[in-house]
């Protein structure tokens, strides 16, 4: 019970994300919102590291700083320029790829053999994302590029590859110490660029319109998001966790059409379902599995 209650905190969490991260483009460079929304979370985690009885006492490799790069440092870039060209309600249907990438990178990289759901899984899903492509360019117009929502699947490739190597390499390291390195390396990597490109960054926080989105996006997303998701990682794996974006396309698309009048159109009528679709397919042996096992519990 308790994975799937974070697991909906989670998506309310990381739904909103595209929201904030839209309305502060409005000001900031894509590089620049990183660093902050990672700066910001590093501050809401530092009292909780302090209270924590665990200390940072693991020997950090190499593979381990790629491996949290590919949760925050990086991905958040991509999806930075690429919500310059797309809504995020479509953006948060694309971020629906990321179990999808999962699947294929076990395959390619850890030469896991697919089940039958998931292949047929991704027939679907490749079906849904050309649906969603087609109708969102015709919908939003001017406004949408096919590029900039190519650019979402390096943001779902980072997930899915993180998740994965998280949990085949460093699925021992408390989800708190997870979720502190994410954002330290994000800061760390983007902090001399942003300062390099907008100097005077740090002059747009006294307004409310700015400071009240970084403190949801950077404290609450960023900050407790990833230790929810780590810690969703170390209780029941990285394929649970990423079924988060079951309901992540829900919140996205609601918030988009409340507070930013994007469209409702025919691309996420149909694409959405066939996403979902997908999903459960991704999922179904893990569906089967667990009604296996509360059937044997109850017997």
């Amino acid at each position: 019970m308790r994975p799937i209650l974070y697991l909906l905190v989670l998506s309310v969490l990381w739904g909103s994300s595209f929201l904030w991260t839209k309305g502060l483009l409005d000001y900031f460079s894509p590089t620049t919102i990183v660093f902050l929304r990672s700066f910001f979370g590093l501050v809401a985690l530092l009292p909780l590291l302090w209270l924590s009885k665990d200390r940072l006492n693991f020997k950090v490799s190499f593979i381990f700083l790629f491996s949290v790069a590919l949760a925050g440092a990086i991905p958040w870039n991509f999806m930075g320029w690429a919500l310059q060209g797309i809504d995020s309600g479509l953006s948060g249907i694309l971020n629906a790829t990321t179990p999808l990438f999962a699947v294929l990178f076990s395959v390619i990289l850890f030469k896991v053999k697919p089940l039958r759901n998931q292949f047929y899984s991704l027939i679907v899903g490749f079906v849904a994302v050309f649906t969603l492509l087609i109708f969102s360019g015709q919908a939003i117009g001017s406004k949408f590029s096919i590029f900039n929502a190519l650019l979402m699947f390096g943001v779902t490739s980072c997930y899915a590859l993180n998740s994965l190597l998280i949990n085949k390499h460093f699925s021992d390291i408390p989800p708190l110490h997870l979720g502190f390195w994410t954002l330290a390396v994000a800061t760390a990597l983007n902090a001399p660029i942003s300062l390099i490109m907008e100097p005077r960054a740090f002059l747009h926080l006294g307004t409310l319109d700015v400071f009240l989105p970084l403190l949801v996006l950077g404290c609450l997303s960023s900050g407790l998001g990833y230790v929810i998701f780590y810690l969703i990682v170390s209780i029941s794996g990285p394929f649970l966790a990423l079924m988060v974006t079951f309901i992540v396309p829900f919140v996205s698309i609601a918030l988009g059409i409340l507070f930013l009048d994007e469209p409702l159109h025919i691309g996420i009528a149909i694409g959405l379902p066939l996403m979902i679709l997908s999903l459960f397919l991704m999922n179904l042996h893990f569906i089967k599995f667990k009604k296996r096992a509360t059937d044997l519990n109850d017997a």
